[in-house]
């Protein structure tokens, strides 16, 4: 990779412990190609740092952490963290030049290896290529995990991407951790990467085993509930389709979810797209186009009417009516959708079952 070899021969003249840290290593290992990099550099001081940053045009995003962005990397000093006050950012820092201690401040075994950019050299301190092979997400300390409530959120989301499973003792561990102290904004920025992610059931389990269902949205879930949303999210099409069907058949007021993730406006109106009702006409997706195209609505419900819909142009415009009677503009154009012959493209629609 052109830029990290321009890096070796940055840090070259300074020191040879320069490592790639974290999910970058992670991903190596899974046979994934990373699209950011973290480093870590050691045995040169904050002062010596801060110059080579300013010399590579790297731009700082936390003084107080010794972090610099530059390209898709963030490059920092190996650093301890110790809880000081409330909250995700509550935290005081300094400088160590021992990997087992900077790599301790990680989160889950996975994503506290170090390989050294000049001799590709992996240090694994605690385990984590055995609990990569493995599929485990792992917590690395007791006392240092608990700290840390967003944890909570990665390792259902990891989860969910990774396809992997959680260690029962971090499961016990997440369950007893309060989450009121994180902001909307972290709380969203962890549940999108798992609404981007391939195995959205593994992600739906942890919500409710770790305890972040309860938490966050008050939610319960009988044997029945679970399996329907488990099977329903065995496929992924939107960002929007998680909370869709949760909100659906857990009746799960908008407002809730709003009130906990600062979720944004495009994917509240996804979210908010009407639901499919057992019998599905003509007339009804008519008047449904006439709000929104319909490719959004299909796609969440199970490729609902597909064919129809592309067959009509309703897939990615609105509906137009031939006539609009500026007087009675909405009774004529309920009349134009009523002049059609009603045809039913789908009865007892099930969302537990899907499209039939």
């Amino acid at each position: 990779m052109k830029d990290l070899e321009f890096l070796k021969e940055f840090f070259a003249p300074y020191t040879k412990r320069v490592y790639l840290v974290g999910g970058c290593v992670r991903d190596e290992i899974l046979g994934r190609v990373p699209r950011e990099f973290d480093i870590e550099v050691y045995d040169i001081t904050p002062q010596k740092f801060d110059e080579l940053m300013q010399k590579l045009g790297a731009k700082g995003v936390g003084k107080s952490f010794f972090v610099y962005k530059w390209k898709n990397f963030d490059i920092s000093l190996p650093r301890i963290e110790n809880k000081t006050g409330y909250g995700h950012r509550g935290f005081s820092v300094k400088i160590t030049q021992d990997e087992k201690e900077a790599s301790k401040r990680r989160d889950f075994t996975m994503n506290a290896l170090m390989k050294n950019i000049y001799t590709g050299k992996i240090l694994d301190f605690w385990g984590g290529i055995k609990d990569i092979q493995n599929k485990i997400i792992r917590h690395i300390d007791d006392k240092t995990f608990v700290e840390d409530s967003l944890r909570v959120l990665r390792a259902m989301q990891f989860s969910s991407r990774l396809k992997f499973k959680v260690a029962k003792k971090t499961i016990k561990l997440c369950q007893s951790i309060d989450l009121s102290d994180l902001s909307k904004d972290r709380i969203y920025m962890e549940f999108e990467k798992m609404f981007k992610s391939n195995y959205l059931y593994y992600g739906f389990y942890y919500f409710i085993i770790l305890g972040i269902a309860k938490k966050l949205f008050n939610l319960e879930f009988n044997c029945k509930e679970f399996f329907c949303l488990s099977k329903i999210y065995k496929k992924n099409p939107l960002e929007s389709y998680f909370f869709y069907h949760l909100k659906n058949l857990k009746h799960l007021p908008l407002k809730k979810i709003t009130n906990s993730l600062n979720i944004p406006k495009s994917l509240i109106r996804e979210i908010n797209t009407k639901k499919a009702p057992k019998k599905i006409s003509n007339r009804f997706l008519y008047a449904l186009s006439l709000k929104y195209p319909l490719k959004t609505f299909s796609l969440l419900n199970f490729n609902c009417c597909e064919e129809w819909i592309k067959e009509n142009n309703l897939w990615e415009r609105k509906y137009k009516p031939k006539y609009i009677d500026p007087k009675n503009p909405r009774i004529s154009i309920l009349r134009e959708i009523k002049s059609y012959d009603i045809i039913f493209l789908k009865k007892n629609f099930d969302i537990c079952k899907g499209n039939k």
